[in-house]
């Protein structure tokens, strides 16, 4: 009996000795976050010591690793979760789960995030409650799985709907999906259910800079700097915030995200993103040093992956970028920013199909992304899926109204799919809008007034001359203005503009000489009408209706042809990087050369080197063009800047008696002086 008694005394002592040992974890770890809040960083760490060393486990071993992270000892915070993450080998499931989903929270932090996938995926098995959840849902968006980790996180708010750090995740994984707008709500969320949580205001101002809100943006991540001096990725995010507001400032954008890796130097996130604003102040080879160092603590991170890969692109290493980039989406194929940056560069060589196949799995893993939905209605346009192409455009301008380019092409999708009325409205709204001074929406208008029924010519003229007032070297708007002079009537006017068109672009010749061969013939020159129809045969086109109807007319009977007929649609010209740059260097034509650097500034990083080139360009205003398309291509262009300095500088050659033509050259010098000024300020 006495046996017994004995017995059961141990048990209700032991039974009470576990409950105990948790409620002094949990005293230690109020009183840790206590000392934390009002600044005693080092007594918050020996209190949790001291804990550590008196109640051995995994529980307090993973509390101690939490304070640690607060702290700002990341490192120190790592090897203490693993180590309780040992100690949890045969401990309770919740045991063995916290300690885990603690681990994950590190392995994000300055690790890698296929560590923090496994160990989540871990600890949500044996416990699926908030904590494990949440941080399940950030390693899948740090994978690149965006879908999964909204999923994720939905549980985890199931599960506590009010968890701060589950809203918080919710946010993360919402970003990663293309869900900008929503992340903004959930982060929102998490911080009216916690107003100190620094995670809820990391994630606000990443939502909001996706959303171009870069004030907004900068306001809440200078806060949350300031609320919690040592997370780093606060002060990354707030140095891209700064720049994203004003390039600039870039002193200041990069010193702050310099101090984030000064606080947690193996953060991916934060090495990511100070190598971007290194990236925007052109010094290339700072940030790839920045991306490499992401890499060195998370080699699976893709946005470093891919932000070398751009680096590449920067450095004219087209050819390797395209390996890269490829290789890379082998290796992530759910990565929607991996497709997207391959269809980019698919579009840019000419491969429509596999540019389409690209971006349609980028559009689908970013539903929100606008650029996304624009590209892929590209490559549906080229690979003459005229209805899908329609409505890739109509979801970019729904996700992006402000977009003028967007627009733009939207307008001529909705004519080339018969709606040529709401094509003309939508264009006419784009032309309407503040400051617009593009030729594109007129030369899109031109062809719709042209081509509806009944057709409306003399308004297709106005809108080309408009098209050439604002380009007058757009080939295409020359050419459209012949057609449309052509159904007017006005055949001299028509062939005078297939002319002018063919001045422009050369490789407009077939189309030229087959109008003039219409025109001719309309005007019942014969001889001159198949004189023009064997230049287009030879220069590649040959018109069997015109043929035809010569061959009519000649026998005395009635042409077929009552009026020419031009292509049924327009097809947009997409000239690739490298021959634009070969028509830049080696074109007669300085009108010509002047149009290729036009279009190489929409080129990016691949049109750098042929522009740098023309820099030196016999023909003053072609390297007026080239200065000019230098800064639109901005940071990308940083190669170029002490080339523009000293385009600038060997300019001008002051006489003491100039001469008109000396006055006139001296003019043109302060013209591209002041492009050379403009380009070296946005490639800063």
């Amino acid at each position: 009996m006495k046996i017994l008694i004995r017995a059961l005394a141990l048990l209700i002592i032991a039974v009470p000795a576990t409950a105990v040992a948790d409620k002094r974890v949990d005293e230690a770890v109020a009183r840790a976050e206590s000392q934390i809040g009002k600044g005693k960083i080092d007594e918050a760490v020996k209190t949790m010591l001291k804990v550590a060393s008196q109640v051995p486990g995994p529980e307090s071993q993973a509390a101690l690793a939490r304070i640690q992270e607060k702290a700002g000892l990341v490192e120190e915070a790592a090897a203490s979760a693993a180590k309780a993450v040992q100690m949890s080998s045969g401990a309770a499931p919740e045991a063995r789960a916290t300690a885990l989903a603690t681990l994950a929270e590190l392995d994000l932090g300055r690790g890698s995030g296929a560590d923090a996938l496994t160990h989540a995926q871990e600890a949500a098995q044996l416990q699926p409650n908030a904590t494990t959840l949440a941080v399940l849902a950030r390693a899948q968006a740090r994978a690149q799985q965006g879908a999964a980790a909204v999923a994720s996180a939905e549980k985890a708010i199931q599960a506590n709907a009010a968890s701060a750090p589950a809203h918080a995740a919710h946010a993360e994984a919402l970003r990663a999906a293309g869900r900008a707008a929503d992340a903004e709500a959930a982060a929102r969320k998490a911080l009216a259910l916690d107003p100190r949580s620094t995670a809820g205001s990391v994630q606000l101002a990443w939502a909001l800079l996706a959303q171009g809100k870069a004030a907004e943006a900068e306001v809440v991540a200078r806060k949350a700097s300031e609320t919690d001096a040592r997370s780093g990725e606060a002060f990354a995010v707030l140095g891209s915030a700064i720049i994203a507001g004003d390039a600039k400032k870039w002193g200041d954008a990069i010193a702050q995200a310099q101090q984030g890796a000064f606080l947690n130097p193996r953060h991916p996130v934060v090495q990511v993103e100070v190598g971007r604003i290194f990236e925007a102040g052109g010094n290339l080879d700072q940030a790839v040093s920045s991306y490499r160092k992401a890499l060195e603590a998370d080699p699976t991170y893709v946005p470093a992956l891919l932000a070398l890969v751009e680096a590449q692109l920067r450095s004219g290493k087209t050819d390797d970028a395209l390996a890269s980039v490829q290789n890379l989406v082998r290796q992530y194929p759910q990565s929607a920013q991996a497709q997207l940056l391959l269809g980019r560069m698919l579009l840019r060589k000419g491969d429509w199909a596999g540019a389409a196949a690209a971006l349609e799995t980028a559009a689908a893993g970013l539903p929100r992304h606008a650029e996304a939905h624009a590209r892929l209605g590209t490559a549906y346009q080229f690979t003459r899926r005229a209805p899908e192409a329609l409505a890739a455009y109509r979801k970019a301008v729904e996700l992006d109204p402000k977009n003028l380019d967007y627009r733009t092409t939207y307008g001529i999708m909705l004519g080339i799919n018969k709606d040529h009325a709401g094509g003309v409205a939508e264009l006419k709204k784009v032309i309407e809008s503040p400051g617009y001074k593009s030729p594109d929406a007129y030369l899109n208008l031109g062809w719709l007034y042209r081509n509806m029924e009944p057709r409306r010519a003399e308004e297709s003229v106005a809108a080309y001359k408009k098209a050439l007032e604002l380009d007058p070297t757009n080939e295409q708007a020359a050419l459209g203005m012949a057609w449309a002079y052509s159904y007017l009537k006005r055949y001299d006017d028509s062939i005078a503009a297939f002319n002018k068109a063919r001045e422009l672009d050369p490789d407009l010749a077939a189309d030229t000489y087959n109008g003039i061969a219409w025109g001719h013939f309309f005007k019942k020159d014969l001889a001159q009408a198949e004189a023009f129809l064997a230049k287009a045969k030879a220069a590649g086109r040959s018109d069997a209706r015109l043929a035809d109807n010569i061959d009519r007319v000649k026998k005395g009977l009635e042409a077929k042809e009552r009026e020419p007929v031009d292509e049924p649609a327009p097809t947009p010209r997409m000239t690739d990087p490298g021959t634009l740059s070969q028509i830049l260097l080696t074109s007669p034509s300085a009108a010509i050369r002047c149009k290729a650097a036009r279009d190489l500034g929409k080129a990016g990083a691949d049109g750098v080197s042929a522009l740098i080139t023309a820099l030196k360009d016999r023909d003053i205003d072609v390297r007026i063009c080239a200065a000019v398309s230098l800064g639109r291509i901005g940071p990308a262009a940083g190669s170029a800047r002490p080339h523009l300095l000293l385009a600038a500088s060997a300019c001008k050659n002051p006489k003491a008696f100039p001469t008109a033509e000396d006055m006139k050259y001296d003019a043109k010098c302060d013209e591209l002086g002041n492009a050379v000024r403009d380009a070296v300020g946005r490639i800063r």
